[in-house]
């Protein structure tokens, strides 16, 4: 007879094959430039600010902050952020960092927010396992709605 456990550990297996080791790798890699940066940038700003900041950006870097120690453990279970970050720095690219550089109407910091925010699109392109996300959030059916 077959266990609950047996059932849990053979899924288990069949995903972690699904994605070669060294992809996990270059995920898990990720994830530590994450929690490297968010060490010098998230951090700070949130053990030491002024009374009346409103925190919202330093809080979502926090946020990553963390997501990023998770991935170095579950590189694949966290992998939504990094769909979300591919998502909208591809968006702003394409709807308001480029057609502003083309037009020639950019703000000064536009060249910072286009190396900044630009360069998202193509190093998350290169690192997301897009077989692994074609099969888990495109191909494979839905929760039940009820």
């Amino acid at each position: 007879m077959v266990s609950t456990t047996d059932l849990a550990s053979a899924d288990s297996n069949r995903r972690d094959c699904e994605v070669s080791l060294v992809r996990l790798y270059v995920l898990r890699a990720n994830y530590l430039v994450w929690v490297a940066a968010g060490s010098f940038m998230a951090l700070p700003p949130l053990i030491d600010h002024g009374p009346t900041e409103r925190g919202m950006i330093d809080s979502m870097f926090g946020g990553l902050w963390v997501m990023g120690l998770f991935g170095l453990r579950y590189p694949l279970q966290i992998l939504p952020i990094f769909l979300f970050e591919f998502v909208w720095k591809s968006i702003w690219l394409l709807a308001f960092g480029l057609p502003q550089w083309l037009a020639g109407t950019g703000s000064p910091r536009l060249t910072d927010d286009l190396v900044a925010i630009g360069n998202g699109p193509i190093l998350f392109g290169l690192v997301i396992p897009w077989g692994y996300v074609w099969r888990h959030y495109i191909k494979k059916p839905g929760e039940r709605w009820c």
